[in-house]
């Protein structure tokens, strides 16, 4: 594997009843959350989502080069380190209460990423595209 490839995978979390996440404890601090603050959320190729900081556009125009990124929300990180994920992402997703999604974080770019287990295939992927 590639020096820079820069992928830190954590465990996995799992939906809530209302479509809540939490994000996980190492997660929260390598990813600096804080509590309240507005983060991006956006819906990648349809098969995946990501969040990052709003202040942080070198991140989107990164992530535009690289995915299919149509829609963008904005979501608040509430006092337990959760979010709501947007009905939109969970409709075409296919999020449902109770599955698991895998949370991975880019180091260079500092977002997160989020998979379902569904769609583990599109993990294995971009590691076989990025390790060339």
């Amino acid at each position: 594997m590639k020096n820079n490839f820069n992928l830190k995978i954590y465990w996995i979390t799992t939906v809530w009843a209302k479509w809540q996440i939490i994000i996980p404890k190492e997660a929260r601090d390598d990813f600096d959350i804080i509590i309240w603050n507005e983060y991006e959320l956006a819906m990648i190729d349809k098969k995946t989502f990501g969040i990052w900081s709003t202040i942080n556009y070198k991140i989107l125009k990164f992530a535009k080069t690289l995915w299919l990124i149509e829609k963008q929300w904005f979501i608040k990180i509430w006092t337990k380190f959760q979010f709501v994920i947007p009905s939109n992402v969970r409709k075409e997703i296919y999020i449902k209460t109770w599955d698991n999604l895998l949370v991975i974080w880019k180091l260079d770019h500092k977002w997160l990423w989020f998979i379902k287990n569904d769609n583990i295939e599109y993990l294995f992927e971009y590691i076989k595209k990025n390790m060339n």
